[in-house]
């Protein structure tokens, strides 16, 4: 790549408003509750937070399904108290990245209850739009949450595309006057002091001009390759106000992605991609550690030179990654927690933490279907229901898969509700908070959260870490994650035991290595042919093989 950029050796944070933390005892994050806490975020050692949805919504997909892109929902704050947040992560040297969703607005967006009063109008071509009857729909399509993507308006005989919930019709990108708007709206933003985007959704964008049947029957958004023809009207707006871009991009291929980064044929700067977790198609036992690996190394390597890794283990749409990928239980919740860190974060590109991963926060834990206001969860286990699934194996899933399982809140102290808030949340807290929050890690030396201050204080410090060239070395295992970074002859080596047993590293040389980094004690960590379950290493290794 060119120049180097300043996202490219930042640290990012991803803060969920809703459950951060509550200011005004309504069981509700929201904007005045994150300014108390950037003290917090520079401690970590944060360079960007990204703001969830905040705008006002119609509530049914978590703030995505957005009524007003110029506002703040009243939950949350106000337009003032948003200033004044911006304001204040600025002097604390912290820019401000926020979601925008182009994909759809909610079914009460003031675009779209144009579009149904007038059928003529110029907002009609807002939203996609086909002939239909009460019980014939235009085509096969179907939404992500396995319903039909369309709905019929029997007053005008036509049924509306969303390929989300039925309350978040599908934007026209087609439709330059879409475009435009989008265009005023970043620039509105920008004007607030906002640092960047975060563009949701983007591989839905296209979709299908021939409306005919599909197979699979999701196929209709899936020929993305040149879905960004269709945002080139907003790059200029982007450039001018020197704004970080963050493409939500799950489906994609390296291929596609190099083209995407590009700085001179594309539009994003960073990419979140989601080859290495597939929770929205299926709830899975923990990934291979070979297929990780092969994963994580293809992107790795396919973008070196021709683009920037986006880090990720966790966000609000995901399972903890210590419940997922790790051991949650025991002694190796802390360990598991601590070795995920080292394993991603020192990775070639830039790392985004979510809140509560610094702390190692498990799986939520929820026992009954009542538990969950994630849509999507309710939605599956309707729909499992229906076709004769047993509720225990229904709710099992869930408590692996839910998107909830992220969205428990903030556990600050060991108070009555992790001091999230005075008041019973709006989503149960996630299990075993009084031992888990921020608090007490901050004064246990041993806890997650000061190994993660350990990681980023390093990755920023060594030039190999930030900037070196990515390796993988073949363990020929399936426990072993072990690769080198080097740059200039400096060479360092990342070694994490992904298992519930013992490794041994007879198929490498540690000898002319210096151990800098465990997540065990040293003494524990001092034989170099044996890894402990979910050890991890970090070498500053001397010698090239």
């Amino acid at each position: 790549m060119a120049d180097t950029q300043w996202w490219q050796h930042a640290v990012g944070y991803q803060i969920y408003p809703r459950s951060f933390f509550d200011s005004n005892h309504d069981g509700v994050g929201d904007l005045p509750g994150i300014l108390t806490k950037i003290d917090y975020l520079q401690s970590l050692g944060i360079d960007f937070v990204w703001l969830s949805a905040f705008y006002p919504s119609g509530n049914v997909d978590s703030g995505y399904d957005v009524t007003n892109y110029r506002d703040v929902a009243s939950q949350y704050g106000t337009l003032a108290d948003f200033d004044r947040l911006v304001t204040a992560f600025h002097e604390a040297g912290i820019k401000v990245v926020i979601d925008l969703a182009l994909n759809h607005t909610s079914d009460q967006h003031p675009w779209f209850q144009a579009a149904l009063a007038d059928p003529q109008g110029p907002y009609r071509d807002y939203y996609l739009w086909q002939p239909a009857t009460a019980t014939v729909q235009p085509n096969n399509w179907q939404s992500v949450f396995g319903d039909s993507a369309w709905t019929y308006v029997a007053d005008q005989q036509a049924a509306y595309l969303h390929t989300f919930a039925a309350e978040q019709p599908d934007l026209n990108w087609r439709n330059p006057a879409v475009r435009h708007e989008m265009v005023q709206i970043i620039q509105w933003w920008a004007d607030r002091g906002v640092d960047g985007f975060r563009f949701a959704g983007v591989t839905h964008l296209k979709k299908r001009t021939d409306f005919a049947d599909v197979t699979p029957a999701t196929a209709y958004y899936e020929d993305v390759a040149d879905t960004v023809t269709l945002l080139a009207d907003l790059k200029p707006v982007l450039v001018k106000n020197h704004l970080l871009t963050i493409g939500e991009a799950g489906g994609i291929d390296p291929s596609t992605a190099q083209r995407w980064l590009d700085p001179a044929t594309g539009f994003f700067d960073l990419l979140l991609e989601f080859d290495h977790v597939h929770f929205w198609e299926q709830a899975t036992p923990k990934l291979p550690v070979a297929a990780l690996r092969a994963t994580l190394s293809r992107w790795q390597q396919s973008l070196e030179g021709t683009g920037w890794n986006t880090l990720f283990i966790e966000n609000h749409d995901l399972p903890r990654a210590v419940s997922y990928y790790g051991n949650d239980q025991g002694e190796y919740r802390r360990r598991s927690a601590k070795a995920l860190g080292m394993l991603y974060l020192l990775m070639k590109g830039t790392p985004f933490i979510y809140q509560g991963q610094e702390l190692g926060l498990p799986n939520a834990g929820f026992t009954k279907i009542a538990d969950y206001r994630d849509l999507d969860s309710r939605r599956y286990y309707q729909r499992q229901r229906a076709a004769g699934v047993a509720e225990p194996q229904i709710l099992s899933q869930l408590a692996l898969r839910s998107r909830d399982n992220a969205r428990t809140p903030m556990p600050w102290t060991h108070q009555q509700y992790g001091g999230f808030s005075d008041h019973e949340p709006w989503l149960q807290m996630a299990p075993g908070v009084a031992q888990i929050n921020v608090e007490r890690e901050s004064h246990d030396p041993h806890a997650v959260l000061p190994f993660y201050q350990q990681l980023i204080r390093i990755k920023k410090s060594v030039p190999a870490l930030r900037s070196g060239r990515y390796e993988l070395i073949d363990t020929g295992d399936n426990q072993l994650y072990v690769y080198r970074r080097t740059l200039n002859g400096d060479n360092w080596l990342v070694v994490v035991n992904m298992s519930d047993q013992p490794a041994t590293t007879q198929n490498f040389d540690l000898t002319t290595s210096e151990l800098i980094l465990t997540n065990l004690p040293v003494d524990a960590a001092s034989d170099d042919m044996q890894i402990q379950p979910w050890e991890a290493r970090l070498y500053h290794w001397r010698r090239l093989e």
